[in-house]
């Protein structure tokens, strides 16, 4: 045992098919002991939970279900606690409705008892230790950590491996790893949340650059006005506080308008945020958001209203001399100005090559073969067997109606116009096996300490290959006779036969499941290579092709099923016609997911191209706003300076010449900026080292095209002002 676990409860992953008054859905189940929800602190908002006395064979199936699908599905109707509904054919109570919560481990709709799965209550699942299709959640005793957690169950595994050797061979290394529940919720999140958060931060940095160089270029505005305030007779303490009014209006109200459209968009927010996150639909402006808003508006408003100094009388008949249209900064607040628009620049840069990154990514992504000779293919999961209704022993009898089915459904669409030809697999191109079992190869022995090799277990029909555009490179494709009762044959990929026989010729070799796993449901004979196939990317298109195995539908138990259908040409306009084929033919199966090999692979696409636009977008308000800041910085400067220009003209500087001292002046400013974010994306793009694929953290071509962007956008800011300055009337400018 381990003494620091208060309570442990065992969750499993299953599916069904829920059947309605006018429909039929495939839902996501969790199959979960009694104690499940104690253990994870959940409560119901209606009826009751899972007790420990419905565990195991014998009890009556019951069903808790997730607040989401409580209201999808039923719309939030409170009668439905023990109403009757029918899952896979069987009659299952309604017990309770879960609160609000994250999905953890998995997304599901309902959770059950473990009853309304045979294979889960039977022998094989209770009694054998090499049979492990659970996950285990726990929590803590009191007063227990990690840490006391970790080594006592590293102490629980030596014993185990030591005591039932036979279940846990050495060359599987098999590990148990103990991850705390906030750790384990947030894994696939944290890293992208974290880049968007950097982004929007350095937005912030941006605007608030942009607000306080605009604040101090109207301060210098002000300065007879300040000056005659102190003349006549308003104190230090007086004028901060008009200046502290002043920017709270102004950033208070930009809080506010903030909080509108987050408001507005927060239902976008959580749309993006649930692809990484089971806590999305947490997201809301709540008190802390609010909260934060209004430190961030009050800390910028005491920035902008106790940073610079305050006029002394004494300054008064200078100013007066000055007259009020020749005001102008001082050396130190210019310098101020350049050093803010040289940040915001920086940070542009640095937004923009991260940017520039994720979409070079992108398009690699997108450039990646999938190793397929042709992408008119559409693929069609059709799961026949349902395991929740038959038990282990009667899979056999059960498969054989099935491929019946499967035959008949697979001669239909291939009758359909524009079918090239039709296969018939137990998973479909671009996608991963939902069996994944160690192997042995006849004759060869892993290396000392090297764990035993897996490889994916997929099944085809005679033609699948074809069907899928999967070149064979040698040997043959599965025949009919390659039925049951003939002798077992396998086709494997190029990768296996990299693996297993480099250098060798496979065709002839033979090949062994050693997994335990597969026991029960696939034979362990020896099965002889007849055909090699190209590599696919079925892990994704940034994934190294797997290892993959394919054994012939018709000698396997179809656990699962589907078509690759090959048109001539636009095979899309097939799903609608194949699917109503199906439909007829098993009118209880739920049909999903049916999609061409180029819709997989813009899903495949999909988190990579969210993350590139993300971060463009704000890489391109960055990128504005700097340019306002460049632009408004230069056309002050011109302001100020509008009486020496009038004398450089007058002295015989032509325009041009004018239009060269300000682009001077703000392409140093750009310079600047560019050298700083060069120097900063250097250094910051390596964090995004786990975002990119065929694209090195520091890729000249991208550093190089930010670069570019910016000088010309810089550069473009910078015109404006100078224009306006070259069209300085020079008679004007004198007489004032």
């Amino acid at each position: 045992g381990v003494p620091s676990l208060a309570g442990i409860a065992e969750y499993s992953p299953w599916f069904g098919v829920l059947q309605g008054d006018h429909d039929v859905v495939r839902i996501n189940i969790g199959l979960v002991t009694g104690n499940f929800f104690e253990v994870m602190g959940l409560s119901p908002v209606l009826g009751r939970l899972t007790r420990p006395s419905e565990d195991g064979g014998g009890v009556p199936p019951v069903m808790v279900l997730t607040h989401a699908f409580w209201l999808q599905r039923f719309g939030g109707d409170s009668s439905v606690i023990g109403r009757q509904v029918t899952l896979d054919g069987n009659s299952i109570t309604v017990i309770g409705v879960l609160q609000p919560a994250p999905y953890f481990p998995d997304r599901v709709e309902v959770f059950t008892n473990m009853v309304i799965s045979p294979h889960h209550v039977g022998a094989m699942m209770v009694q054998t230790r090499t049979h492990r299709m659970t996950e285990v959640v726990a929590r803590l005793a009191p007063g227990a950590t990690i840490t006391q957690v970790r080594n006592e169950v590293a102490v629980m595994r030596a014993r185990v491996l030591t005591e039932f050797k036979e279940a846990y061979d050495p060359k599987t290394h098999f590990t148990v790893a103990v991850v705390p529940f906030k750790e384990a919720i947030g894994e696939n999140a944290r890293l992208t949340l974290l880049l968007l958060m950097s982004a929007a931060a350095f937005v912030l940095v941006i605007c608030a650059a942009n607000v306080t160089n605009l604040t101090l270029m109207r301060r210098v505005r002000r300065q007879h006005e300040l000056v005659l305030r102190v003349a006549l007779g308003a104190g230090a303490s007086r004028l901060r506080r008009l200046l502290l009014i002043e920017n709270l209006l102004l950033t208070l109200g930009g809080g506010v308008l903030g909080i509108g459209i987050a408001i507005g968009g927060v239902a976008l927010l959580t749309s993006v945020a649930a692809r990484y996150s089971p806590r999305s639909g947490e997201i809301s402006v709540d008190s802390v958001v609010l909260g934060f808003t209004l430190a961030l508006s009050v800390a910028l408003a005491l920035l902008l209203s106790f940073a610079a100094s305050l006029p002394k009388q004494r300054e008064l008949s200078s100013s007066v001399a000055a007259g009020a249209g020749r005001v102008s900064g001082s050396r130190k607040k210019q310098r101020v100005q350049r050093a803010l628009v040289v940040a915001q620049i920086a940070v542009s840069v640095v937004l923009l090559a991260g940017a520039g990154l994720l979409t070079r990514t992108m398009i690699r992504l997108s450039n990646v073969r999938t190793g397929l000779s042709t992408e008119e293919v559409l693929t069609m999961p059709v799961p026949l067997l349902n395991p929740s209704r038959v038990g282990p022993g009667q899979l056999a009898a059960a498969d054989v109606g099935n491929k019946v089915l499967y035959e008949r459904m697979r001669s239909e669409i291939r009758a359909l116009p524009g079918v090239v030809d039709v296969g018939l697999g137990s998973a479909m191109p671009l996608r991963t096996a939902q069996f994944r079992f160690q192997v042995t190869a006849e004759g060869k022995t892993a290396a000392v300490g090297e764990a035993t090799p897996a490889v994916d277990f997929r099944t085809a029909s005679p033609g699948y290959f074809h069907s899928a555009g999967i070149p064979l490179l040698r040997g043959r494709d599965f025949l009919a006779t390659d039925e049951p009762g003939a002798g077992r044959v396998i086709v494997v990929n190029q990768n296996l036969v990299d693996k297993f026989f480099p250098g060798e010729d496979p065709i002839g070799q033979r090949i062994a499941l050693s997994d335990p796993m597969s026991r029960g449901m696939f034979t362990g004979d020896w099965r002889t290579i007849v055909g090699v196939v190209g590599n696919t990317q079925d892990g994704g298109l940034e994934a190294k092709p797997r290892v993959v195995l394919f054994a012939p539908f018709a000698q396997e138990i179809a656990i699962s099923g589907g078509f690759v259908i090959r048109a001539d040409s636009n095979v899309a306009a097939l799903a609608t016609a194949a699917t109503r084929i199906v439909r007829r033919i098993a009118p209880l199966v739920p049909i999903e997911n049916v999609l061409t090999v180029t819709q997989i692979k813009e899903e495949s696409l999909a988190p990579r191209r969210l993350n590139a636009e993300l971060i463009s977008l704000f890489g391109m308000l960055a990128l504005v706003i700097s340019a306002v800041g460049i632009a408004g910085v230069l056309a002050f400067s011109v302001s100020v300076r509008t009486n020496e220009i009038g004398i450089r003209m007058s002295l015989g500087a032509d325009r041009s010449q004018v239009q060269r001292m300000v682009l001077r002046e703000g392409g140093v400013l750009v310079a600047g900026g560019l050298l700083a974010g060069g120097i900063g994306a250097y250094f910051a793009t390596n964090v995004l080292r786990g975002f990119l694929f065929d694209v090195a953290p520091r890729d000249p071509v991208t550093f190089i095209g930010v670069g570019l962007t910016m000088s010309v956008i810089g550069l473009v800011a910078c015109w404006i002002p100078a224009r306006r300055a070259s069209r300085v009337d020079p008679a004007i400018t004198m007489r004032a």
